[in-house]
């Protein structure tokens, strides 16, 4: 019995701090008492959760720190318990993000008591029984990664729907560009022109499958994008953590933490497909398999982002190298399939044609902030023009520290998110589930160095820094150690419950702070009523045929996807000045593309343009998130913009406004950043 206290103390302290926490807070921000008195089914229901909770938290007291006065009543039945369970996890992310009280869950503390009581919940009903040893901790644990893992995932489909205009700053623009790859027919545009999107090839041959679907609409686009961030990251997370196979009945659970994990940045998908890969190459495929297996893996990461380009093969060598035994000698480094999986890697990187573009940058960054003087790697034209965006925009250093952008900061939001994996590798280090010899320790030590400071470096870039999803390839390469030390002892380890009170704490933790990150970032379904957007959409139309009747050209700087899904008639497409595109100029001060940009402007060239609401104001870094951003924007697009146009409709609502030439603009030119050029 002794053991079983040690080992159920840790969710008992949670159970009775956290519920009195939730009871307290709750009944002072909603008066939940006041409420029920007046028969709110508001006030009953949280009342009912919290008389849950405390009814539990007497349960487990008993069964910690009485002797057996009785047996905790558990399900017996497998299919009912999980069943339950599912349901009840289900709830949380209804209630929290779905239904109509989202807005009482905006706080993350909130959400984080509202889930440890759903936890609780979920554990009891999963539990077959609690009479093992450290079966207390191990219920609360499966309890908490079943709710936040269905969390997570029914956050990703919170913006499925088919609402016709832009949900968040970029999305719009973004279904424009998957659509170019397969379904470049929807829109007015020659032929025989190029027509490219501000986006890399990877990404957009992935989310612009779903194109390939006869007359696609925006529903199932969105859909499409919604499984994309939450299947993939199940699929990878399951499949890695499958060896041993004499612990597989654990490989579901440690999937969902998995998952969990990764949602911390998030990961872009491609990135996860590309290490999915990595996974299924290393696992026992013969060299001839497993090596065109990695070289397609570095390939796709490599023409989706320069900066992805190599991380394949140093994951493979993390996976490797974790599982060397401490006798190992340095020269069986690369033996075995050390050669083979980093060969891959290599050839699939070199193969991308990026080889360049990505040393051209890296030698660009290091001349530029390590002061090392100019040699003309990036002159000349032989470097893409990639390498002058991403050199000429600077790094806004406030961000490494808490900012309005990202509360935590950089650096702490990234210790935060790897702080308890790393010591739980120290934890199996000291039962001595793993001894690496040194060399390999160095090696991973070096991968993972390398890749937090790309990461970190890429982070502070202007438009960078709103979370960790910048720092990727190294939570990617956390899960490989992770994944390595597991197959060396780790999963016995944690299935012979071996771990003393403080070590269920780090397990405990293991799962909470990714649970932060999920909080911190979803979003509640805020989708608008029609009767907010149809007005819009109906001024749109009728100013688009007027522009169009006139004879006169009309820019959807915003809002494509107006285009994309036939919600306007059809109109020729000015591809050129396309938002996200003038946003990263802007961060650069590209003074030659705004030349073009001004003169078309100064000639009124356009009948009407299709925007955001554009504003004059200046903010400070310290006081609005991405106040840089904004005011690089406000240099070279807002004020010039408003300075030749004017606004005829603006719909807040919905985020569109419908801009017309200006009479008067004597006094523009001297206002612009740089002259107008042809």
């Amino acid at each position: 019995m002794g053991e079983n206290r040690a080992s159920a103390k840790v969710a008992f302290g949670l159970t009775v701090l956290l519920g009195l926490g939730a009871l307290l807070g709750f009944a002072w921000a909603e008066n939940l008492f006041a409420r029920a008195l007046r028969h709110e089914m508001w006030g009953w229901l949280w009342l009912g959760v919290l008389g849950l909770d405390g009814m539990m938290g007497l349960g487990w007291a008993a069964r910690v720190f009485l002797q057996k006065p009785w047996r905790v009543p558990t399900l017996k039945n497998k299919w009912v318990r999980w069943g339950l369970g599912l349901l009840v996890a289900a709830v949380f992310p209804y209630l929290v993000l779905y239904s109509a009280y989202t807005g009482q869950f905006a706080d993350v503390g909130i959400r984080f008591l509202v889930y440890l009581n759903f936890s609780l919940v979920v554990a009891w009903l999963l539990a077959p029984s609690l009479d093992e040893r450290g079966a207390a901790l191990v219920a609360f644990l499966r309890g908490a990664l079943l709710t936040g893992a269905v969390f997570a995932f029914a956050a990703a489909y919170t913006q499925v729907s088919s609402f016709p205009f832009r949900l968040t700053w970029s999305e719009g623009n973004r279904l424009w560009d998957y659509s170019l790859k397969f379904a470049r027919g929807r829109y007015l545009y020659p032929a025989d022109q190029p027509l490219r999107a501000h986006i890399d090839p990877g990404r957009q041959l992935l989310w612009g499958l779903i194109f390939l679907v006869p007359g696609v609409n925006i529903f199932w686009v969105r859909f499409w994008s919604a499984f994309l961030f939450s299947v993939p990251y199940l699929l990878f997370a399951w499949v890695v953590f499958l060896k041993p196979r004499a612990t597989r009945s654990l490989a579901f659970w440690a999937g969902l933490w998995g998952f969990l994990f990764l949602n911390q940045g998030p990961i872009y998908t491609p990135l996860l497909l590309s290490a999915l890969g990595v996974a299924v190459a290393e696992m026992g495929l013969p060299w001839w398999l497993g090596f065109p297996l990695m070289a397609g893996a570095a390939y796709y990461a490599a023409i989706t982002r320069y900066t992805w380009i190599f991380a394949p093969a140093l994951w493979a060598l993390i996976l490797v190298w974790g599982t060397r035994q401490k006798g190992d000698d340095w020269r069986t480094a690369l033996r075995g399939k050390a050669w083979w999986l980093l060969g891959g890697g290599l050839s699939g990187a070199l193969l991308s044609g990026r080889w360049h573009a990505f040393s051209s940058i890296a030698w660009a960054f290091w001349e530029k902030y390590l002061g090392l003087g100019a040699s003309g790697a990036s002159e000349g034209g032989q470097a893409p023009a990639m390498v002058g965006i991403s050199v000429r925009q600077p790094l806004i250093w406030s961000r490494l520290w808490p900012n309005p952008t990202f509360a935590p900061g950089i650096l702490l939001g990234i210790l935060l998110a790897v702080g308890p994996v790393f010591l739980l590798w120290w934890v199996w280090h000291r039962h001595g589930v793993w001894a690496l010899p040194r060399w390999a320790m160095l090696g991973i030590g070096a991968i993972l160095a390398a890749l937090l400071g790309v990461g970190v470096i890429i982070s502070l870039k202007i438009g960078g820094g709103s979370n960790l999803h910048n720092l990727d390839m190294f939570l990617l390469a956390v899960v490989f150690g992770t994944v390595a030390l597991w197959r060396q002892g780790g999963a016995q380890w944690l299935r012979e419950r071996q771990w003393q009170g403080w070590e269920g704490g780090v397990l405990v933790a293991l799962v909470m702070v990714p649970m932060y990150f999920i909080f911190l970032f979803a979003h509640p379904r805020n989708i608008p009523e029609a009767r907010w957007w149809e007005p819009a959409l109906r001024a749109v139309q009728h100013f688009v045929r007027e522009a169009k009747a006139s004879g006169g050209e009309i820019l959807f700087m915003d809002q494509r996807q107006l285009l994309t899904f036939g919600y306007v008639e059809e109109v020729p497409l000015v591809p050129e000045y396309e938002k996200k595109l003038m946003m990263d100029k802007a961060m650069a001060g590209d003074a030659r593309y705004f030349a073009h940009y001004y003169w078309d402007l100064a000639h009124h060239r356009f009948a009407l343009i299709v925007t955001e609401p554009l504003n004059s104001n200046q903010e400070s870094e310290n006081q609005n998130d991405f106040a840089s951003e904004n005011n690089a924007w406000v240099k070279w697009v807002s004020k010039p913009t408003l300075c030749f146009y004017e606004p005829k409709a603006t719909f807040k609502a919905v985020q569109l406004q419908l801009l017309v030439p200006r009479q008067d603009t004597s006094q523009c030119l001297s206002e612009l950043p740089v002259p107008p050029a042809p």
